[in-house]
């Protein structure tokens, strides 16, 4: 029996409970005796551990990924992180935690945070306005979130991020060939990547009469099913550009299926990289994040958002640079699709 379980049981919020059962001002007289009486007729009884924890800093790290299963982004750097983070952590431990979806993981921060389970967390695929993000914020959870500056943030901390302004780079690069039908084939448009990526396509074209279209999509078959659709039309796209690595390779398949020449008829671009990506042939031109790499900025923003050594003045290690990696997928393109 935990206070998850109490919570549910009350219909309050996990915070809510944790006020009550500890007796801590922000709640009612009469929502403490609700909550009181539900713990009580559920044989709700505090453990050592709970007991312990909250006389005590919790030593641990929550790196919390979305379901693998659901958005195959967050797999790969979820692993990424955690071995760049591993290293450097010492007696901290770093507890990887997958959830189902943003919803779910919001409950699960607030759980952990009020169990005081973990110091601290690390998120990652956040949305524009993310429930994880409004769940820190409600209980005071130190948060380092890994996104572009002015996504998903909601005030809790500064955001961490690559130097390099790749995803704006996409854009550019495609204008300057001399694109201007765009599509961005991407699971989720609210996510930070996402969001860059379109937001980088926008700039580069405005003024310059271009249409940028953005289909949604659930995982690399609809992807390809997408990009068979998008290049049957007569306005049809000439550069097409995904969020992640396994979604291109499927839009590239699709292209090739259907007879398109790539590059030369149609451009394909992966939002992220991997070794799949050079695999193939031609080789996916793709934006590359040395994940890895960027667990050292990471924890520094971990030490200041627990207050470890914060001393003010050291800015901290620089962010490594993500890239815009051209391969064979992207040429300019034909000469009824420019500009």
């Amino acid at each position: 029996m935990t206070i998850t379980d109490v919570a549910r049981a009350a219909g309050v919020s996990i915070a809510v409970v944790s006020y009550a059962l500890n007796d801590r001002p922000g709640v009612s007289d009469s929502t403490r005796r609700h909550v009181l009486r539900v713990a009580d007729d559920l044989g709700w009884r505090p453990n050592a551990a709970a007991r312990s924890m909250r006389s005590a800093v919790a030593a641990s790290v929550g790196l919390q990924t979305l379901d693998p299963g659901r958005c195959t982004l967050s797999r790969s750097v979820a692993l990424e992180l955690a071995g760049g983070l591993r290293p450097r952590l010492g007696a901290t431990a770093l507890a990887v935690e997958v959830v189902a979806d943003r919803t779910a993981g919001a409950a699960a921060l607030e759980a952990a945070w009020t169990e005081r389970r973990h110091a601290a967390f690390v998120l990652h695929d956040l949305l524009l306005d993310d429930p994880r993000m409004r769940a820190a914020a409600r209980v005071g959870a130190p948060v380092v979130a890994v996104t572009p500056p002015g996504v998903g943030t909601a005030g809790v901390t500064a955001p961490v991020w690559f130097a390099g302004q790749a995803e704006a780079a996409v854009g550019r690069y495609l204008t300057d060939l001399g694109h201007r039908r765009f599509a961005l084939v991407v699971e989720d448009a609210r996510t930070d990547v996402a969001r860059a990526l379109h937001e980088g396509i926008l700039d580069a074209t405005t003024g310059r009469h271009a249409t940028v279209e953005v289909v949604e999509v659930s995982g690399a078959p609809e992807a390809g099913a997408a990009a068979a659709r998008l290049l049957a039309r007569d306005d049809r796209p000439t550069a097409l550009v995904t969020d992640g690595d396994v979604s291109a390779l499927a839009v590239l398949g699709s292209a090739r299926h259907r007879g398109f020449r790539v590059p030369w008829e149609v451009s394909v671009v992966a939002g992220s990289d991997a070794e799949t990506c050079r695999l193939v042939e031609p080789q996916l031109t793709a934006v590359s994040r040395p994940w890895r790499s960027l667990a050292p900025v990471v924890d520094a923003a971990l030490d200041r958002v627990r207050g470890v050594g914060e001393d003010g003045r050291d800015p901290g290690p620089t962010p490594p640079t993500a890239r815009l990696v051209i391969r064979g997928t992207t040429a300019p393109p034909p000469s009824s699709g420019g500009a």
